[in-house]
């Protein structure tokens, strides 16, 4: 739709709603544009961002606001339409100037959490897994079964630096489990399948009608019906490592450094893996790094839920690589962080809002932002 618009029309008013609620049913941000069906070389639209306030001065009337901005429709792209006055513009330009987009960062993956196809069979209670583990014959075979459950994370648990476990514990079964590495026809991993694990077994079998029907195309075609629906087939070796686990859909950053590999992530939340994630962690989690993905990143809000991290708008968010001239910004930066995860350690509920406001200073300095600059982002976030 957007490049259409831009190929193919003339802009003339573009009215951002901005999580007013207009339709109930409505989950992302609405908007009002006005256009002809016309195509000329330059052109330059009325913008307004409007929000509860300005409805109530101007009762709705529109011809009555002032605060319309002067937009250059090829500022536009077909990826997303950031609207920003010159200022603005100029701001993100520097940002991309210094900064790397993480998708160009070497060796760091984002990947998304573990999609069961059906929760019920998959993601189990403390009290659940205790009853599987009870139900082994023995303990070679409860020592097996307790390494396929492991802990989980939701996007609802993950928080700022911190989580918060709600005990529920992921099942972990890849596809023709458990010949991974040397698959057997389906018959013959399933019947494996139940002598290996016979506990685990039969508490899956009570779901079998349900996990038979997930998905006609693949159950029983791609995959044994006990199996997980997506896995990760090309990273799940990434849930062992120390990684950064973030949920898609927020109000404000939430980045969780899972240092001792406790967590495997469910299919709401993404892990970030490779180097230097204590670095990168203090610029995801920080408010103007947050406000610059929103503004010219994020590909739009979704009204009162906020904003979506999704993996292609996160690889396009610029930050600056640690360099030998930042280096000692770097590592306070780090320090800082180091702080804050102690400081969460010993108490989820923490107050780290200095320590915060700390790495927000080195933010600012790490992008070598100006006074101005610095006023300008102030007074939009």
């Amino acid at each position: 739709m957007r490049e259409f618009l831009l190929k193919n029309t003339c802009i003339l008013k573009y009215i951002d709603l901005n999580g007013i609620k207009v339709f109930d049913s409505a989950t992302v941000d609405t908007s009002i544009l006005s256009f002809e069906k016309i195509k000329i070389k330059e052109n330059t639209f009325k913008y307004l961002s409007l929000n509860n306030e300005l409805l109530k001065n101007y009762d709705f009337e529109i011809s009555a606001i002032k605060e319309f901005l002067n937009i250059s429709q090829n500022s536009l792209s077909k990826e997303s339409f950031t609207f920003s006055d010159e200022n603005t513009s100029a701001l993100k330009a520097k940002i991309e100037r210094i900064g790397t987009p993480l998708k160009e960062w070497y060796g760091l993956n984002i990947n998304y959490g573990i999609k069961t196809g059906y929760n019920e069979a998959f993601i189990i209670t403390t009290e659940k897994r205790n009853e599987i583990l009870a139900k082994c014959k023995d303990e070679a075979e409860k020592e097996r079964t307790a390494k396929l459950i492991r802990k989980m994370l939701r996007g609802r648990d993950i928080k700022r630096y911190s989580y918060e476990w709600a005990g529920l514990w992921v099942i972990f079964i890849p596809w023709h489990f458990p010949n991974v590495e040397k698959p057997k026809t389906m018959l013959e991993n399933e019947q494996d399948s139940k002598e290996q694990y016979p506990s685990l077994y039969k508490h899956l079998s009570s779901h079998k009608e349900r996990l038979s029907k997930r998905n006609k195309d693949e159950t029983g075609i791609r995959y044994e019906w006990y199996c997980l629906q997506r896995w990760g087939a090309n990273y799940y070796q990434e849930f062992e490592r120390e990684k950064i686990v973030y949920s898609e859909i927020v109000r404000k950053p939430q980045f969780y450094l899972d240092t001792k590999l406790n967590f495997y992530a469910e299919a709401t939340s993404f892990i970030l893996t490779g180097e230097n994630l204590k670095y990168l962690i203090a610029f995801l989690n920080n408010d103007f790094v947050a406000f610059i993905f929103k503004t010219f990143y994020a590909g739009g809000n979704l009204g009162e839920n906020g904003f979506r991290y999704k993996k292609a708008f996160l690889e396009k968010l610029p930050i600056p690589k640690i360099n030998s001239k930042n280096q000692k910004l770097a590592n306070e930066l780090i320090n800082l962080v180091d702080d804050i995860l102690k400081a969460k350690e010993q108490d989820k509920n923490a107050n780290t809002q200095g320590l915060e406001n700390k790495i927000n200073s080195l933010v600012y300095k790490l992008y070598n932002l100006t006074e101005e600059e610095i006023k300008i982002i102030e007074n939009k976030e």
